[in-house]
C-alpha cells in the first residue's frame, strides 16, 4: 500500500480520537490496528509487541528518574535550591524571576520531570514574585521555565529518543547542556529587560535587597549541598565511566531517597508509601504511552514509511528541512505527548535526516527543544495544566502569559537548529 492510503487515514483516525479526548495510548493503539490489519499482520504479534517493547533494560532508568524528581518535589530539596539562587541574586532587580529560572534549569539535571518542576517552584514562587514583577511575568515564567527540565539532562526525553534511534544516551546528555545554557541566557536576558522596564515605569512593589553578605552565601550554600551534590552523582558518574545512565539513575533514586527520609526526615516513613504510589502511577502512565508508541513505530517501519518519507524528501535542502520538521514538531507539541510524538516521528524522520547529512544527535536535540516548547504551548501544553492546578489561575490568563517566553524559546530554537556546533560541542569532545 502507498503512504497515503496506509498513513493518512491512521493519521486521521489518531488525530480524531484524540480531540475526542480518548486516552492518547487507545487513540495510537487504534491507529496502530488499522494499519496492522490493511497489512494483514498478525495481531497475537502486536500483543506482544506491546510487552516487548518495554522489556529493555535501558528503560529502567525512568522510573528511578522519576522517583528522584517526586522524592525532590515531596521534600524540601527544590526550596533549599531556590533559596541558593534567591540570596545569590536578591540584589539585582530580576533576581527573584532569574533565581526561579536558574533552579528550574539545575532541577533538570537532578530529575528531568517538566511538571515536576513547574509544581515545584510554582507554589514556592509565585507570591513572592507576583508581588514584585506583576502576575502575568510571574505566571508566564513559572509555567515556561520548567520545559528546561525537558532539555538539561538527565532528561528523560533524551533517553526516550536515545532508545526510539538507537543512539547513545551519554552523548545525548552531554549535547543538552549548551542548548539549554543558551535558552536560560536568552530568557535570563529578557527578564533582565522586562524587570528593569518594570522598575522603571513603578509598576510593582521592588523587591531589591542589599547584596548577600558571605555569612548569608555561606548558610544558604550549606543547606543546599544535599541538592547541589545530586547533579555531580548523575552527570560526573556518568561522564567519569563510574555508572551508566541506568545505574546512575538508581543511584540518584538512592540518594533522594536517604537524604529526604532519614537525613532531612522531610518525608516520614508513614508518608512514604503514597510517594512511592506517585512515582508509580506517573510511570505506568509514562510505559503504557511508550509500550504503544513504540509499535505504532514498528507497524510504521515494517510498511516501509520511512523509506517513502526519504524518497520523498530527499530532493530538499537541509535547512528547508528542518524548517519544515520545526514546524511540524511545534504543532505536533501543542496537542500530544512529548514521548508518543519522540516514540512515532523520530524513527520516522530519521532516515532522511541522515541523508540529508544531519547527525542524530542534533537531530535528538531539536526535537527536544521543540517539544519542550509544546509542553507550555496552548492549548493542550502539560504545564499549562499542572500550573493551573498549583497556581489556581485561568487557562486563558496562563495561555496569555506564556506568549513572550514562546517567543524567546523559539529564537533560541532557531539559533540551535541552524547552529549545530552548539549541540555536537561537547559530545565532540566527549567521543
Amino acid at each position: 500500500m502507498g503512504l497515503s492510503s496506509l498513513l493518512l487515514p491512521a493519521a486521521v483516525i489518531l488525530v480524531a480520537l484524540a480531540v475526542l479526548n480518548v486516552p492518547l495510548y487507545l487513540a495510537i493503539l487504534a491507529a496502530t490496528m488499522y494499519m496492522a490489519f490493511s497489512m494483514g499482520l498478525s495481531l497475537d504479534g502486536m500483543f506482544s509487541g506491546l510487552f516487548n517493547n518495554i522489556a529493555k533494560t535501558s528503560f529502567l532508568c525512568i522510573p528511578f528518574f522519576l522517583l528522584t524528581g517526586t522524592l525532590i518535589q515531596s521534600s524540601s530539596l527544590g526550596i533549599r535550591l531556590i533559596r541558593l539562587f534567591m540570596v545569590l541574586l536578591q540584589h539585582t532587580s530580576a533576581g527573584l524571576a532569574i533565581a526561579c529560572l536558574l533552579a528550574n534549569a539545575l532541577f533538570g539535571a537532578i530529575s528531568g520531570s517538566s511538571p515536576a518542576a513547574v509544581a515545584t517552584f510554582g507554589r514556592i514562587v509565585y507570591g513572592p514574585l507576583a508581588k514584585a514583577q506583576g502576575e502575568k511575568l510571574s505566571i508566564g515564567l513559572i509555567t515556561s521555565s520548567g520545559a528546561l527540565s525537558t532539555i538539561i539532562p538527565p532528561s528523560i526525553m533524551l533517553i526516550i529518543y536515545g532508545i526510539a534511534t538507537d543512539s547513545s544516551i551519554a552523548r545525548l546528555f552531554m549535547a543538552g547542556i549548551l542548548p539549554g545554557l543558551v535558552l536560560v541566557a536568552l530568557v535570563s536576558a529578557y527578564l533582565q529587560w522586562r524587570c528593569k522596564k518594570n522598575a522603571r515605569l513603578g509598576l510593582y512593589e521592588s523587591e531589591i535587597k542589599p547584596r548577600a553578605g558571605a555569612g548569608e552565601i555561606r548558610a544558604a550554600l550549606v543547606e543546599a549541598i544535599p541538592v547541589l551534590v545530586l547533579p555531580l552523582i548523575i552527570l560526573g558518574g556518568i561522564y567519569c565511566g563510574l555508572f551508566t545512565p541506568t545505574e546512575a539513575a538508581a543511584v540518584s533514586a538512592v540518594y533522594s531517597l536517604v537524604i529526604a527520609v532519614f537525613v532531612l526526615r522531610d518525608i516520614s516513613l508513614k508518608a512514604l508509601p503514597s510517594v512511592l504510589v506517585d512515582a508509580c502511577r506517573v510511570t505506568g502512565q509514562t510505559f503504557v504511552l511508550v509500550a504503544s508508541s513504540t509499535l505504532f513505530a514498528q507497524v510504521i517501519t515494517m510498511a516501509q514509511i520511512p523509506g517513502m518519507i526519504t524518497e520523498s524528501f530527499s530532493s530538499l535542502d537541509k535547512a528547508v528541512f528542518l524548517l519544515l520538521l520545526n514546524l511540524l514538531l511545534l504543532v505536533v507539541g501543542c496537542f500530544f505527548d512529548t514521548a508518543a510524538a519522540i516514540l512515532i516521528l523520530a524513527p520516522l524522520l530519521l532516515p532522511t535526516a541522515l541523508l540529508l547529512g544531519i547527525d542524530p544527535i542534533h537531530l535528538g536535540i531539536v526535537f527536544t527543544v521543540n517539544l519542550s516548547i509544546g509542553m507550555f504551548t496552548p492549548p493542550f501544553g502539560m504545564n499549562i495544566f499542572v500550573a493551573q492546578s498549583v497556581l489556581e489561575k485561568k487557562i486563558g490568563l496562563i495561555s496569555r502569559a506564556v506568549v513572550p517566553y514562546i517567543a524567546v524559546y523559539i529564537v533560541g530554537l532557531l539559533l540551535i537548529t541552524y547552529a549545530p556546533g552548539i549541540s555536537l560541542l561537547l559530545p565532540g569532545i566527549l567521543a
